[in-house]
């Protein structure tokens, strides 16, 4: 239960019908059609275009991107096609679309705790936040390998211009398999996400769901790059937590 509560809360914005997928087809990487930028209806492009967007994220190099506060710094593959949004139904400090379609979304919040060197303690603080989500929307969560790597937290920065040794601290990662089905919507998606303990008794979550649409291996591959490459190198960039959520 607790494990499948990010995944949950992602499913609020991310919308994207799945079947059964065959074996995947030779497909050239391609970024999505330009974003407008205005609200979408939700995902749901399935065929050659996912395909190839999904293709895009496993290989194209990576650029950071930036939240609007200047706080927190995420290494997006093929950066420039990613489109910062808002979520309707949940507040966070940033997110980014792949395509208007929903290829892929990343979301960023923070939660609270008392202490957030204790081990365990972000993961939770998330998983009470999120549990209204879980009771609102049935998934079906099925759990990959998790992952875990050391990841530097910010500090606040020392009078005179003398140097600051970072605190080093295991950041765990979660990656599923999910899958929705509520009256209103039967979705299938993977996803996975992790806590980092930053700011005063404070903790940022980054998570990536991307949609199935008949192109499971592909969404796999292109999550577990995010897992690999894109976690370990998110970098909070404040030693104070930004006031603005959105």
């Amino acid at each position: 239960m607790p494990r499948r509560l990010y995944v949950a809360s992602l499913t609020v914005a991310l919308a994207a019908c799945s079947t059964a997928s065959p074996p995947p087809k030779a497909v050239v990487a391609a970024s999505p059609p330009k974003d407008d930028g205005k609200p979408s209806k939700g995902a749901g492009v399935a065929g050659a275009e996912h395909a190839a967007a999904l293709e895009q994220l496993k290989s194209a190099p990576l650029a950071v991107r930036v939240d609007k506060q200047g706080s927190v710094r995420i290494p997006l593959p093929d950066a420039e096609h990613w489109t910062r949004v808002r979520f309707l139904t949940v507040k966070s400090l940033v997110g980014f679309r792949y395509g208007k379609d929903h290829h892929a979304i990343v979301a960023g919040m923070v939660t609270h705790v008392p202490d957030n060197t204790v081990q365990g303690a972000c993961n939770k603080s998330f998983e009470q936040w999120a549990e209204p989500w879980i009771r609102a929307f049935e998934v079906d969560v099925t759990h990959d390998a998790p992952a875990a790597f050391p990841w530097r937290a910010p500090e606040p920065a020392a009078a005179g211009g003398k140097p600051v040794t970072q605190t080093v601290a295991i950041v765990d990662v979660d990656p599923v398999h999910a899958k929705m089905a509520t009256v209103l919507a039967r979705e299938s998606y993977v996803a996975a996400y992790t806590t980092y303990p930053v700011w005063d008794n404070a903790c940022l979550v980054v998570g990536v769901a991307i949609p199935e649409n008949d192109e499971a291996e592909r969404a796999v591959a292109a999550r577990d790059r995010f897992v690999k490459d894109v976690f370990p190198k998110v970098e909070v960039t404040s030693d104070k937590e930004p006031p603005e959520r959105y």
